[in-house]
């Protein structure tokens, strides 16, 4: 089972999370912790897969912990739990690689549905991993089969090779009007077959892919006022800007104008004496 550590220090909050229906959910509470040093001493003890944290935490505040954590456990599914006001956090962690965040007051309902979503990237990691390493283990028994170990044009090729080639390509040409079709005719694949591949990789399709990285860029590109929304949507590769706020919104739970109300709002009450 998928395993979750909750940091809150708040004690109410950390009881009322602590009654939510984990285990209906296919997910072990594995601890809860009152500040950051806790947080982070529980996941490693328990290596667990998914963290629901608090942001503002005494002795290490959410990112620290996420940062510590995921250099020892890289797969680790982080999930801030932040106030209006603490936005501008919000944004960094999403910078970081979190996997969401839900505003307080916290919604069971919206907490349930994020942490369901990284538990379900979890389970297709895992098996997409299991996938890899079968496809490279059919790969060497082939590479012994063939007498002077010659080698076979595709058959042979490193899938994993070719799929983190075509994932630095969509992170550096995001902007670009990218199609798996593009990558077959490169790589000499039928273009099914190399969707199969991409998702037995990467666990996930390649347009959801890329439209997560363009998110992702998006909401860097937001922190800049001086930028329009349209123009940040033409930045990130996607030409109708009505379309890319649809986008955001489904990905993010809010429109890219009001992430940037809520952002330019925390600014100004950071600013305040």
């Amino acid at each position: 089972m998928i395993s979750i550590v909750i940091a809150d220090d708040e004690q109410i909050t950390r009881q009322g999370l602590s009654i939510l229906p984990w285990e209906e959910e296919g997910i072990v509470l594995a601890g809860l912790a009152s500040n950051g040093l806790e947080a982070l001493e529980l996941v490693r003890s328990h290596r667990s897969d998914i963290l629901l944290t608090d942001i503002r935490m005494p002795g290490m505040n959410g990112l620290e912990v996420m940062e510590c954590a995921r250099n020892e456990h890289p797969q680790l599914k982080v999930i801030f739990i932040t106030a209006y006001h603490q936005l501008d956090y919000a944004l960094k962690a999403i910078q970081l690689g979190a996997s969401g965040f839900v505003l307080k007051p916290t919604d069971p309902d919206e907490i349930m549905n994020v942490c369901r979503k990284a538990k379900n990237s979890i389970i297709s990691e895992r098996e997409q991993k299991k996938a890899t390493k079968d496809v490279q283990d059919r790969l060497k028994e082939y590479q012994y089969i063939l007498e002077g170990k010659v080698k076979a044009d595709t058959s042979l090729r490193s899938v994993s090779g070719v799929i983190t080639n075509i994932l630095q390509e969509m992170e550096s040409r995001y902007m670009e009007d990218l199609t798996i079709q593009q990558f077959s005719q490169r790589y000499h694949f039928h273009p099914d077959y190399l969707t199969r591949l991409f998702k037995k990789e990467t666990g996930d399709n390649f347009v959801n892919v890329l439209v997560r990285i363009r998110m992702q860029r998006a909401v860097g590109l937001l922190a800049d006022f001086s930028i329009k929304v349209y123009e940040i949507a033409e930045r990130v590769g996607v030409r109708d800007s009505r379309y890319f706020g649809q986008i955001f919104k489904k990905h993010y739970g809010v429109t890219p104008q009001d992430f940037r109300k809520r952002l330019q709002s925390s600014q100004m009450e950071t600013e305040e004496p």
